[in-house]
């Protein structure tokens, strides 16, 4: 940025409204002695010339006054206009100071910015691959894990039950198979014998239902149809009261139930709540009485030194078993009796925190399905009190259409069973019998194949049945192994959400695991950003928990599938940090920071720029002022690709040129702002 030198014009300026004000003065002094010596210079006159016409000296001294007076005015107002022009106006060259600025060559970026936010290069939501109950939790939140590690189990007991199962049904199957290739055994031939028995037996059910279709319809037939008939009636009125009670609403009575259920839950879960709060309060007494158990113990003459250096809450089992074993008949007979009270007061504080801790996982084990039945509850009272949903209204309308159908159905079954046995039963009865025929036949030709031994087909069945049982103990090792949670990668435990005890379903994450240390940024684009996004590009972050640090980052991957949020688009991108945290850095990057992201998606370097602000529109032509020997000139100019503070220049104007910004110049002595880029895009401040 430059200006016209403000001192100088203003030193120049005073100086001529100096001179031109003693000018005035003068002219102003003259005229003043002209009056005076015309108006009163007179009465030396008349001493002198006592004899001269008085009447015609009188007329020539008016004359001669009023010419003065004139003449006086005339300098005066001659004199007002040249101190006014001086003291109000410019000296016609260097009129007024401008606020400018020195082209020079420098880079345009094109950027584009948007919301990020830092999230972990590996993440994992870790849950068990099978339903089961919580054995154990080895991990708690905040804790550093390694690749491998074991972080929790569920029971097994069902499952390698399931596997022994799946094992024992595979030893079989392969039992089997070596039964086919050694030929059948007598108990298959029993089996087979029994195989013809059935099918034989169900032939001759189907000749005995034939031979009773073309006999007609007895008692006991008659009656189950009219039973039938009964039972549709009875469907179609249920339906009908159903269709009913949506159209007319609950009863009082039934809303009045529901609202007791819904206050009996609440009432339950303020009980669970209340539990839980005690727990919590039980748990910090016990935790306070097992303090102060330590101290006394630890206060006390020859306590076990490594206990007390050490000091844990609650106390580890071996610690435990040390203090037990400290106090033994045979340990030291002569122990102080304080020392052996003070032992016994720690070990009984530590299983009272232990047994309060306890009581406070069961406690809030209590809330969630207090907290699960009031939501029931209230969402029942709801539906009770809604209107009905149009599909309820549809369904039951449906179901009184099939009650029915099924009516008229059975009506006319019992129609028909009174007035006999039709061409068409009569057919169908013919191909029950002919299918049982068929049965019977492929049991004999099965007895037969059996006694003829096995061949290659059936072999191949049997090694089938092998190779599925082999599979089915595939999957029951692996639900087994699905049974224990392990780390994938090194990291750090981020969430918990289970707890011994707790039932769980592999929907649900049961353990979070992220690199808290190793970061990247999710990028959110707007459709319109999209296309001029690239990966590769480069950009900067700054984060709004960490305002003086921007981030530089390159974008790695761009994803294609929408997310839509009351109707607008945006897509997502990653980014890698390709600078974290600085050495002496005090504030630790860390997933889920906010921030804002600036990408730059082209770059011209070395290019004569303008500032946007001094290019204006005078029709169709692009114009700035530029400031030649003190004077501004418009010029025409040219400009190409833009940023949100520079234009490129492509003709009009030449580096060193000064062109006119709005507003006014610098006061005397300030500093100007010095022409170099940003180092923060000044979109993210």
């Amino acid at each position: 940025m430059g200006s016209v030198d403000i001192e100088t014009i203003g030193h120049s300026r005073w100086r001529a409204r100096f001179v031109i004000a003693l000018l005035v003065l003068a002219t102003a002094g003259v005229a003043g002695l002209l009056v005076y010596g015309a108006w009163f210079g007179g009465g030396r006159e008349r001493a002198a010339t006592a004899t001269v016409d008085i009447q015609t000296i009188g007329r020539s001294r008016w004359r001669t006054r009023i010419a003065i007076i004139l003449l006086a005015l005339v300098a005066i107002g001659a004199g007002g206009f040249l101190a006014y022009g001086a003291w109000f106006g410019g000296d016609g060259s260097q009129a007024s100071a401008f606020n400018t600025q020195r082209i020079a060559m420098a880079t345009i970026r094109t950027t584009v910015t948007m919301s990020a936010v830092a999230e972990s290069t590996d993440n994992a939501a870790l849950s068990f691959g099978v339903n089961g109950r919580v054995e154990s939790v080895d991990v708690a939140l905040g804790d550093e894990v390694k690749a491998g590690q074991r972080l929790a189990s569920l029971e097994v007991d069902d499952l390698e039950n399931a596997l022994a199962s799946a094992e024992a049904n595979l030893a079989s199957a392969r039992i089997r198979l070596q039964q086919v290739l050694n030929g059948a055994s007598a108990a298959d031939v029993a089996n087979a014998d029994k195989a013809v028995a059935a099918a034989q037996a169900a032939l001759n059910k189907a000749l005995n239902d034939q031979q009773d279709l073309l006999d007609g319809a007895s008692e006991a037939n008659l009656a189950v149809a009219d039973q039938a008939v009964k039972s549709a009636q009875s469907a179609l009125a249920t339906a009908q009261d159903n269709l009913r009670r949506l159209e007319e609403g609950p009863s009082e009575a039934e809303i009045a139930r529901a609202q007791s259920g819904v206050d009996t839950a609440s009432a339950g879960l303020t009980s669970a709540q209340a539990a839980e709060q005690t727990a919590f309060a039980g748990v910090d007494a016990a935790k306070a009485s097992l303090q102060g158990a330590a101290t006394v113990y630890c206060n006390t003459d020859e306590h076990i030194l490594v206990i007390c250096d050490d000091f844990v809450i609650p106390l580890n089992d071996s610690d435990v078993r040390t203090l037990s074993s400290s106090m033994a008949p045979d340990a030291d007979p002569q122990a102080e009796p304080a020392l052996v009270a003070a032992t016994t007061a720690l070990i009984n504080a530590n299983a009272g925190y232990e047994s309060a801790i306890d009581a406070l996982d069961q406690a809030k084990a209590g809330v969630n399905p207090a907290e699960s039945a009031l939501t029931a509850a209230q969402e029942a009272l709801d539906d009770l009190k809604s209107p009905p949903d149009p599909s309820e209204m549809s369904a039951a309308q449906a179901a009184v259409t099939a009650a029915e159908q099924a009516l008229t159905a059975a009506q006319l079954a019992q129609d028909d069973l009174v007035q006999g046995a039709t061409d068409s039963d009569i057919a169908n009865a013919q191909g029950a019998v002919d299918s049982a025929q068929a049965t019977l036949n492929a049991a004999i030709a099965a007895r037969s194949d059996l006694l003829a031994g096995a061949d290659a087909e059936d072999i191949d069945l049997q090694r089938q049945q092998v190779k599925l049982a082999e599979l089915a103990v595939e999957r029951a090792r692996k639900a087994v192994d699905d049974a224990t949670l392990t780390a994938p990668f090194g990291g750090t435990a981020a969430a918990v959400a289970i707890h011994v005890g707790d039932v769980v379903s592999p929907s649900v994450p049961a353990i979070t695991i992220l690199t808290p240390n190793a970061l990247r940024v999710k990028l959110t684009l707007g459709e319109t950003d999209l296309p001029a996004i690239k990966v590769g590009q480069p950009g900067l972050i700054i984060f709004d928990a960490i305002q003086d640090t921007a981030y530089p980052i390159k974008v790695t991957s761009i994803g294609l599938a929408p997310e839509t949020s009351q109707g607008v688009v945006t897509y997502t991108a990653l980014a890698d940090i390709t600078r974290q945290n600085d050495s002496g850095q005090a504030f630790q990057l860390a997933p889920g920071m906010n921030g804002a992201a600036v990408i730059t998606t082209a770059e011209k370097a070395n290019v004569l720029v303008v500032p946007n602000q001094a290019v204006r529109r005078r029709g169709n032509d692009q114009v700035v002022d530029v400031l030649v020997d003190g004077k501004p000139e418009t010029r025409v100019i040219r400009t190409g690709s833009s940023d949100a503070t520079n234009s490129e220049v492509t003709s009009g104007l030449q580096a060193g040129d000064l062109v006119i910004l709005p507003g006014a110049a610098r006061a005397a002595g300030e500093t100007p702002t010095p022409e170099s880029e940003e180092d923060i895009p000044g979109g993210i401040r």
